[in-house]
């Protein structure tokens, strides 16, 4: 799925029944408007975990809906607007798929436009000696390894049908499952340590052990599968997702915990990456369609 580490590309290039070019040609985003007066975000960095908080933020699912209908609108790319019953069906599944994971729903919204543009038939076809072996798909970009009857092979979508795969409530539930599973424990490292051999030698000795995510964030591995690639292109993936949980946190009127503590994303020569500030194109894009979609009203304390 997605989370493998060889898959370093966004769905807007793949996809099907669009080509390349066609799909590339949205890429030439206009800036952002100023976001000067928006509230800022704390600093991302890939130096430190974000924090993650006993329970997942609440939101409305009115104003979830809202969102999830503003959103789809404004980032649409050839693809039927949402009705607001399909608006409320995808509110649903992400607000349950949140609590039951323990995760945010600006969260589970951000990757779900990253990966797919809120494109619920987005999918990638993998072809191996002529034949197709795997295909990514769906809101949340699930990867399948198929079998012979069109069924998933592969790690905790074993056994799911493709088609089944592709319904957009079992999509998030997936994607949910999997981005938890990297935050409690899926991702990996390699440690050095020293200790001595048979003959009373001392030794260094690389062992894999379960992520701290002390240099990124834990979505990161989403994307770049159970190693964090810390170097070029991908590096930049987890600040991509955390400008677009910062935007729709914002607009929903939610907190966003896991955006909080420190986390290092420099890049030479220039200023510190925060939340607030988008630097890619499509980024500053998404992150402007966001933002004017409008405001849900704080919900009421009881």
């Amino acid at each position: 799925m997605l989370a493998d580490s060889r898959r370093l590309f966004t769905y807007r290039s793949i996809f099907i029944g669009l080509g390349a070019t066609a799909a590339l040609a949205s890429g030439g985003f206009a800036a952002a408007k100023s976001t000067s007066s928006m509230p800022l975000g704390p600093t991302l960095s890939s130096d430190g975990a974000a924090a993650v908080s006993t329970d997942p933020p609440t939101v409305s699912e009115s104003c979830l809906a809202q969102t999830i209908c503003s959103v789809k609108e404004r980032i649409r790319w050839q693809t039927p607007a949402w009705t607001p019953s399909q608006c409320h069906r995808i509110a649903d599944a992400v607000s349950a798929s949140a609590k039951r994971h323990n995760l945010n729903p600006s969260l589970l919204l951000a990757i779900m436009v990253n990966e797919s543009d809120m494109n619920e038939k987005a999918a990638q076809v993998y072809t191996r000696d002529g034949r197709i072996y795997a295909k990514d798909g769906g809101l949340m970009a699930i990867r399948c390894i198929l079998d012979e009857h069109e069924h998933c092979t592969n790690g905790n979508v074993r056994g799911v049908a493709w088609k089944d795969l592709m319904d957009p409530v079992t999509n998030i539930e997936l994607g949910a499952r999997e981005l938890a599973g990297w935050r409690d424990g899926g991702g990996v490292m390699k440690k050095t340590i020293v200790k001595r051999d048979a003959d009373g030698r001392l030794q260094r000795v690389t062992k894999k052990v379960a992520c701290t995510h002390k240099t990124h964030a834990y979505w990161a591995h989403y994307n770049h599968g159970p190693y964090y690639i810390d170097k070029g292109y991908p590096r930049h993936y987890p600040h991509r997702i955390a400008v677009l949980d910062h935007a729709l946190a914002t607009v929903m009127n939610i907190p966003a915990p896991e955006l909080s503590g420190r986390i290092t994303m420099h890049d030479p020569g220039r200023r510190e990456r925060t939340v607030d500030r988008p630097l890619e194109p499509r980024y500053r894009k998404l992150y402007a369609d966001i933002m004017s979609g409008g405001t849900c009203s704080p919900l009421a304390l009881n």
